[in-house]
């Protein structure tokens, strides 16, 4: 399933589970298709593989739902610090 967060250029997430891992993983649309944003990461000293550029939130739905409760309590708090992306 695919949720939209960004109008302008149709990005958002996609609800995945592989192998067991509920993840969000960066995601856009076009033209009703949608398009995951992979990366290159590095998995070792000197290796890299490409990926899906994801969040995990758990092996099970009841882990994902206590993830993202906890997200939501803490956005609700606002006590985070704003940092630059770079």
């Amino acid at each position: 399933m695919f949720i939209e967060t960004d109008s302008k250029y149709q990005s958002g997430f996609e609800i995945s589970n592989y192998r067991g891992k509920i993840s969000l993983i960066a995601a856009r649309e076009y033209k009703d298709k949608v398009y995951q944003k992979w990366g290159e990461l590095e998995i070792g000293k000197d290796k890299t593989k490409r990926l899906p550029v994801s969040v995990e939130l758990g092996n099970s739905p009841e882990e994902a739902i206590k993830t993202l409760q906890a997200t939501i309590e803490f956005i609700k708090a606002g006590k985070w610090e704003e940092k630059p992306f770079f």
